[in-house]
């Protein structure tokens, strides 16, 4: 199956252009008019160019958790997908603390903090902090060069990250933690090691396991990112929960054990590492 996104591409090379004007002028990129995300629940269709496997087969464990959701695994060294549930996979949706990840790469870049734990793992008020400290104008030029999503940070209101309209696919988050996984993103190496070392969850002989969680619930998607690196490459992940009613709907403990369990399947990680 070839998922289409040849459009989204048009408009990374269109934004990275756009920024690099703004540098050197000092301004804010221009960022193309989106389709705001009206909630955390509510999602925009959106595609891709790579080709992609539907693994139909792996809903099961959706099924078995009681759980409705999304799984996408990216392999950055052949550049191919498996997707679980593709037609989920491509709708945006609000970000939550993953956000955390670009966040932090533009603090340390633009010198609003000089520690990645200062802003990965530290709390939402952390969170909140660094993002007016770097300010929206200028994380949203870094929003633009990193093709983050629908790169929509609205233009007032709290935590667009968690209630929009800031949006973001499975699919779009596995790419830009392939570009992270790899060092690849325009900014300095040092900053994105800093990143590698911040969301280091599990390392053994064989494999690194980073990773991000977000999955408070009270009504926004549970999500859990990141990559294992291992070998030759990285393989970067994307695990989507949908809204649940209440703020127990499910936490970041079922998160992370449903991700590891399809990582296990996918021969990703050890089967052992699925029942932790």
């Amino acid at each position: 199956m070839l998922v289409d996104t040849r459009g989204m591409r048009r408009i990374g090379c269109a934004s990275v252009a756009g920024a690099t004007v703004a540098a050197l002028l000092g301004c804010a990129a221009p960022r193309e008019e989106a389709a705001p995300v009206q909630g955390a629940g509510n999602a925009a269709a959106v595609g891709g160019d790579v080709a992609a496997v539907e693994r139909a087969d792996l809903a099961g464990v959706f099924a078995r958790a009681g759980a409705a959701g999304t799984f996408v695994l990216y392999d950055s060294r052949d550049r191919t997908s498996v997707l679980v549930d593709p037609e989920r996979a491509r709708e945006r949706a609000v970000p939550g603390e993953t956000f955390e990840l670009v966040t932090a790469l533009a603090a340390l870049q633009t010198g609003a903090v000089s520690d990645a734990g200062a802003v990965v793992g530290a709390g939402r008020d952390a969170h909140r902090g660094a993002v007016e400290r770097v300010g929206r104008e200028r994380l949203a030029a870094w929003v633009d060069r990193f093709d983050y999503g629908d790169r929509d940070l609205g233009t007032g209101g709290d935590d667009f990250w968690a209630r929009g309209p800031l949006g973001v696919s499975a699919v779009e988050q596995t790419e830009f933690l392939a570009g992270l996984a790899r060092g690849e993103l325009p900014v300095e190496a040092a900053h994105q090691e800093a990143l590698h070392a911040a969301t280091l969850v599990e390392e053994t002989a064989e494999y690194g396991l980073h990773a991000r969680s977000a999955c408070e619930g009270g009504g926004a998607p549970g999500w859990w990112v990141g990559w294992v690196a291992g070998g030759e490459g990285a393989h970067t992940f994307a695990l989507r929960l949908e809204a649940g009613p209440g703020e127990d709907a499910y936490g970041t403990g079922d998160c992370e054990a449903l991700g590891r369990e399809l990582l296990a399947a996918l021969d990703v990680l050890p089967e052992d590492a699925g029942t932790r």
